[in-house]
């Protein structure tokens, strides 16, 4: 929706160490056919990133910490610094796609508070690849609030295929460093419905580009990044918690044990290292219960080519089930055949099976 005034759009570029893809995130703003305030953050990186940031002079506005304060930090350094209508999160080692910045400002709405888009997989040298979210999942739409309250998530987006009104990060902002070291979007992600509506778009405005040096990259250790999925997830559901209050809103008490993405990384992180699994009243057949329950309250009856997963890992043994799962939550691990067989049932079925 048009309106009569044009919003001004700030894009934030938070960056540490990412020397070799900063210039790209950049010159990605500064070439858009729209004026954007681009503000860039330096997170005390240890490489040249800062030499590239200043090589373009007044056409950013620099933030170069001195302190490192991780990514949340960054959002709040930046946001800082931003006087725009509309504000942007860009990772720095992502990018915007041509025609970005005109999609974003034709798609403003005085009664939308944060916008939902779809991005396109980059490689390492900036290939564009297919979508994430991929197109059988539909972003959330409307007023989620209650969903977020009562479940702990909903289905969106992360870091640079989101955008937020100044006037709802107002409400929110800023977040706590230390908690967010790592995650900055999910924070916002968490809290900023709780404020507004949300409006989700399928046309990609930024490319997601996946690379050996991610600083969230955990390869193949898999109950290792499920237990910083918990541990984030865990502190997301407690912003919920202290946002809902100061709203007088009501919140689930068992915030997250309705919700199949937290449920899953749970199950992960207690088959692969069950010593070191943080939820101690976890069992193996409860999660694979509370994860049946799940998708059948969300999926209804599409929920059963998902439940097929969790009834085999449920009777296979230990080793077996291990790799079972790890073929669903890693796409570079499964069999050929098992990707081919999973998009005829997407297609048959109109349904997400992996």
């Amino acid at each position: 929706m048009t309106t009569s005034k044009t919003p001004k759009l700030s894009v934030v570029i938070t960056n540490y160490n990412y020397a070799a893809f900063v210039g790209t995130a950049i010159d990605s703003v500064l070439s858009q056919d729209a004026g954007i305030e681009l503000v860039v953050v330096d997170d005390c990186s240890k490489d040249n990133s800062r030499e590239v940031i200043r090589s373009y002079g007044d056409r950013v506005i620099p933030v170069l910490q001195d302190v490192n304060q991780g990514h949340g930090g960054g959002f709040n350094a930046g946001y800082a610094r931003t006087t725009g209508d509309l504000v942007m999160f860009l990772d720095a080692d992502d990018f915007l796609l041509p025609g970005a910045a005109a999609t974003i400002l034709s798609n403003y709405d005085p009664a939308i508070g944060m916008y939902l888009y779809r991005m396109n997989y980059a490689d390492e040298h900036g290939t564009l690849g297919g979508l994430f979210p991929p197109p059988q999942v539909p972003l959330a739409d409307g007023d989620v609030s209650a969903q977020l309250r009562e479940q702990g998530h909903y289905s969106s987006t992360i870091t640079s295929g989101l955008v937020y009104t100044r006037a709802v990060l107002e409400k929110v902002m800023p977040m706590d460093s230390e908690t967010f070291r790592q995650g900055g979007d999910g924070y916002l992600s968490a809290t900023v419905p709780l404020h507004t509506q949300v409006k989700g778009f399928d046309t990609p405005i930024s490319a997601y580009r996946l690379h050996g040096s991610q600083h969230s990259q955990f390869a193949k250790a898999y109950a290792k990044r499920a237990r910083w999925r918990i541990g984030h997830q865990q502190a997301c559901f407690a912003c919920i918690r202290e946002q809902s209050a100061r709203l007088g809103l009501p919140v689930a008490a068992d915030l997250g044990e309705r919700d199949p993405g937290h449920l899953q990384e749970r199950l992960v992180s207690f088959l692969f290292e069950p010593e070191l699994h943080p939820v101690p009243a976890d069992t193996r057949r409860g999660l694979l219960a509370k994860l049946r329950n799940a998708n059948r309250e969300r999926f209804g009856a599409k929920a059963l080519p998902r439940n097929i997963w969790w009834i085999l890992i449920g009777a296979l043994p230990g080793p077996v089930a291990q790799t079972l799962l790890s073929w669903k939550i890693d796409v570079a691990a499964r069999p050929v055949w098992l990707n081919t067989l999973g998009r005829t049932l997407r297609k048959r079925l109109g349904v997400v099976t992996g």
